[in-house]
């Protein structure tokens, strides 16, 4: 095995020929605007910033021992009724401090994993993914493995972190802004089922996150889609509830950070399409046309195409559930009551079939989550014929359809990693 020491000094092809999710130039580039963005994004909106971050810590403060000095710190920014909601919201939010865990989380395995212990997570692992073992066993062939092996993992923690802190960025304007569902004039208790809906995504995501960094082994034990694509499920739900939320120009950020999540929506979009139209044939190619035919009454002059957009959608998604979980090859796995309704399998009782090879708890609960709260969000665009047509925005229209593409896609993924598919 060749030595590298000097990770400047790469043989030659290591990058192009490894299949190893390390970062282009192009990429870097991206990232290092990106994270320029989000400091000016920071520094323009110091103001709130300021107070979002002093109120969290003065949250922190206050549960550990109600500290005098957080006491009087207190009694000021509650002197200041500008400063009220805010504080209130901040110091009730059990999701927003969720959300920054699991960013903590990401954080930590950052930290932990390195060149130093990489081969000692590798052997703690009683199974490891065989797309991490292909790639380890690339690297084998021509690397110091250890060096190289972190590198690997951590280029792909990297992007995991990308899409967690705009998660948060979003999910702060929009519990500290907005009214959940409002720009389109939907009643209380739909916003409340939004509301609880999203919660609970947001505590499934934050139970994921932790338990990676709790076991950092088990990065390698699941498969990469498992841990990139549950934080761009998590970023199209939270962008989603953005998009019902605020008027279309009414709430801006920064430019530059706006045009880089733009940027990244669109490279969702696209590279999910391509590999959603493979998954789907591959598992019934008549599923394919459905698809098409979703995306397709969008652009028709029916008044009510946004129905039957959202409505083939959802019957695809049945589609692909039902054909990746059939009900003999559930009820073959498990035969547990609360697994099933009226002698059928639950819609969970099909995603825990689907994960089950995977043996992580926490994972499967996210999967459940995610396809909870993306059916819950699609419902808000069935409506129709019993009421005026609602004036729905193509941003809005168009977040959905990435939305869903993009859970569609995660379903499949894991039902491949699974073997089912």
């Amino acid at each position: 095995m060749a030595q590298v020491n000097n990770p400047d000094k790469c043989p030659k092809g290591f990058n192009d020929n490894l299949n190893l999710p390390m970062f282009s130039q192009k990429s870097l580039k991206g990232i290092s605007t990106l994270s320029d963005s989000l400091k000016v994004y920071a520094e323009q909106n110091k103001s709130i910033v300021d107070q979002v971050v002093k109120a969290s810590d003065l949250r922190s403060s206050i549960l550990e021992g109600m500290k005098p000095f957080a006491l009087s710190e207190a009694s000021r920014i509650l002197a200041n009724s500008s400063n009220l909601n805010a504080f209130e919201k901040i110091k009730s939010s059990l999701m927003l401090e969720q959300v920054n865990t699991a960013n903590s989380s990401i954080s930590k395995l950052l930290r932990e994993v390195d060149s130093s212990n990489i081969i000692k997570l590798i052997q703690q692992t009683t199974f490891q993914s065989a797309v991490w073992k292909k790639q380890f066993q690339s690297i084998d062939k021509i690397a110091d493995v250890s060096q190289y092996y972190a590198l690997g993992v951590h280029s792909h923690l990297a992007e995991v972190s990308i899409f967690s802190a705009l998660s948060q960025i979003s999910l702060s304007h929009l519990f500290l802004e907005g009214v959940m569902g409002s720009v389109l004039k939907v009643e209380l208790p739909t916003q409340r089922v939004l509301q609880r809906t999203l919660t609970n995504f947001a505590k499934s995501y934050y139970n994921l996150s932790a338990s990676l960094s709790d076991n950092p082994a088990s990065i390698i034990s699941l498969p990469p889609v498992a841990s990139q694509c549950s934080a761009v499920e998590f970023f199209n739900g939270v962008r989603v509830a953005e998009s019902v939320t605020f008027e279309s120009g009414k709430f801006e950020r920064e430019s530059e950070l706006e045009e880089e999540i733009y940027k990244i929506e669109k490279d969702i979009q696209q590279e999910t399409e391509s590999i959603l139209e493979e998954l789907l044939a591959r598992l019934d190619v008549k599923l394919v046309a459905l698809l098409h035919g979703a995306m397709q009454s969008l652009e028709s002059g029916n008044p009510d195409k946004v129905r039957h957009f959202s409505i083939s959608l959802r019957e695809l998604f049945t589609h692909v559930l039902h054909t990746l979980a059939p009900d003999d090859e559930v009820k073959s796995w498990s035969k547990s009551p609360e697994l099933y309704d009226r002698g059928k399998p639950t819609r969970r009782a099909r995603i825990l079939y689907i994960c089950h090879p995977l043996n992580h708890d926490q994972f499967s609960d996210f999967l459940k989550k995610d396809i909870d709260a993306v059916l819950e969000f699609l419902k808000l665009f069935q409506r129709g014929t019993h009421e005026i047509v609602p004036a729905y925005t193509n941003s809005q229209l168009k977040m959905m359809l990435i939305r869903m593409e993009s859970a569609l896609r995660f379903l499949l993924e894991i039902g491949r990693e699974s073997n089912i598919l």
